[in-house]
């Protein structure tokens, strides 16, 4: 039922003027939040949050403090027994980071990829700096469940990493995986070269992925790897 439920996509929740969330199983939500870019436009930029037995994790946050805020807040609303326990940030770009300070102030522990740390540093930018970091993997308990977090290789940028949920078949891939039919994006800090290997790393990691979701655009299933694998090669 996941894949059909992709296929159908659920409907949008707003939540406030840029941000809204998406239902992808019963305990999976897409968020989406809209940043406002030079070279693109207005972006769209998802993160996802999984919710189980009064624990949750968030991957990437909403683009800016104030709609992060408005995800934490309609997060107690709606399930008020939940305790956010970490955010996951994907990489070092402001669409996966740029609310974090809202967490931190939350008493959220934030974990990126060490590389995450390196880059910030040249950027000179601490003010966005996460907590703790990993080099390969990182496996973190959510209501007794595993939410795995793997650096399987350079594409997007040299520090994307991915979140595998197993008990819910379920990868946030971030800006590194394309949804159907997207172009290229922001190459300003690809390894292009890596990038269609990085993503076979995610097909044999991750096997039994039912559920793919990318940085941008709408969710889907492991044909999404192979457009990107595709679009890159």
């Amino acid at each position: 039922t996941c894949l059909a439920q992709v296929i159908a996509q659920p409907k949008e929740i707003a939540i406030t003027e840029g941000l809204s969330v998406i239902k992808l199983t019963d305990n999976v939500y897409q968020h989406i939040s809209d940043l406002q870019t030079t070279d693109f436009g207005k972006v769209k930029c998802n993160g996802l949050i999984y919710l189980n037995d009064k624990e949750g994790i968030i991957c990437d946050t909403p683009v800016k403090n104030e709609l992060s805020k408005a995800l934490l807040e309609w997060i107690g609303q709606h399930h008020p027994q939940i305790k956010i326990k970490a955010l996951i940030v994907n990489h070092f770009h402001a669409d996966c980071l740029g609310g974090i300070e809202t967490f931190h102030a939350a008493g959220i522990t934030s974990y990126a990829h060490e590389r995450t740390r390196e880059l910030l540093k040249m950027k000179g930018d601490t003010l966005q700096m996460p907590e703790k970091f990993f080099s390969s993997s990182l496996k973190l308990n959510v209501g007794r469940k595993d939410v795995i977090n793997y650096w399987v290789g350079e594409a997007h940028t040299s520090d994307n990493v991915i979140t595998w949920i197993p008990a819910e078949k379920t990868i946030f891939g971030g800006c590194m995986v394309k949804s159907m039919n997207a172009g290229k994006g922001n190459l300003a800090d690809a390894n292009v070269s890596a990038w269609p290997d990085t993503i076979k790393k995610i097909k044999s990691t991750c096997p039994s992925a039912r559920i793919v979701v990318p940085g941008h655009g709408e969710a889907g299933g492991q044909e999404l790897l192979d457009y990107t694998i595709a679009l890159f090669k």
